[in-house]
């Protein structure tokens, strides 16, 4: 760009105090951003996954006829057309069994619409928690190390 062209694409003003100021007039970017529906899943999935106590549940059979809309791992995305998309998060989850359900839902539902917002710019409408479960027992690996830790108090008492 040679110095006529920048000449043109420099604009001259005045602030307040009557100080010049040179700005370049730049083109903003011009088209749409979307971010897919599983993108967003995904997000929202990572969130659900970091609230203790509570792991994605299969949505049933009723959830995956409703609207057409597959869920993946638990949760199940909707964004309404507009200027600026509106997302409506619904998840399926289960929750341990020594958990209030109240306090649960209540952090699913700030970890997700926390992260989705952060992370997209679209602003969260609703996210809503169905709970489909219980699970009694901790993690697979707690259950096998206390279950070796029963086998070996009973070979030790054997002997």
């Amino acid at each position: 760009m040679d110095s006529s062209e920048q000449m043109e694409k420099e604009a001259v003003t005045y602030d307040q105090d009557g100080v010049e100021t040179t700005t370049a007039d730049q083109p903003g970017p011009e088209g749409k951003i979307r971010i897919s529906e599983d993108v967003i899943a995904q997000l929202a999935v990572k969130a659900l996954l970091s609230v203790d106590g509570v792991q994605p549940a299969n949505p049933g059979l009723m959830a995956n006829l409703r609207m057409g809309r597959k869920a993946s791992n638990g949760v199940r995305i909707t964004i309404s057309e507009g200027d600026t998309p509106e997302i409506q998060v619904d998840t399926y989850i289960s929750v341990k069994y020594s958990l209030r359900i109240p306090d649960a839902c209540w952090d699913v539902q700030e970890a997700i619409k926390d992260q989705v917002e952060r992370y997209t710019g679209y602003s969260v409408k609703s996210v809503n928690v169905y709970v489909q479960g219980i699970t009694f027992a901790e993690k697979k690996g707690e259950t096998d190390s206390a279950e070796r830790e029963t086998d070996a108090q009973a070979q030790t008492d054997q002997a």
